[in-house]
């Protein structure tokens, strides 16, 4: 009786950690912080087309000059030991009228480094179909 309790228990966990990890997937576009976060996190450890899955950009037409920017930003990161601390500073939402969902946010992390460093970084994010994505022009960089 004792070994079918536990091992229902197992198997009733192995489904919540399942679950959960199967929802964290699908939910980095969930809210502008969160896809602010996974944007930079990709960033930090090379990967450049998770990081434009992030974004705005046409995947096509922008991703080579994409890739340049994102290797000087992950080199300067690396420099500084990488990325200890990602925290939200400020979410600031556009204004909507009366009953609308907000679809433009800004958010403003403190990026604080392995080597103690630390630095604000600001990021507009936009919602398109459902997904909140970070909103880059490169005409303006």
């Amino acid at each position: 009786m004792y070994f079918w309790a536990m091992k229902q228990r197992l198997f009733i966990l192995i489904i919540v950690l399942l679950s959960s990890f199967a929802m964290a997937g699908c939910s980095a576009t969930s809210s502008p912080t969160r896809v602010a976060k996974h944007f930079y996190k990709a960033i930090e450890e090379g990967n450049y087309e998770l990081a434009l899955s992030y974004t705005t950009l046409d995947k096509e037409a922008d991703s080579e000059i994409y890739y340049a920017i994102m290797q000087k930003v992950n080199t300067s990161i690396t420099e500084k030991g990488g990325i200890d601390k990602l925290e939200l500073v400020n979410e600031e939402f556009a204004e909507v009228e009366e009953g609308e969902e907000p679809t433009k946010a800004t958010i403003t992390t403190q990026v604080t480094y392995a080597n103690g460093s630390a630095q604000e970084e600001m990021c507009d994010v936009v919602k398109i179909e459902d997904k909140w994505l970070v909103d880059v022009s490169l005409d303006s960089k």
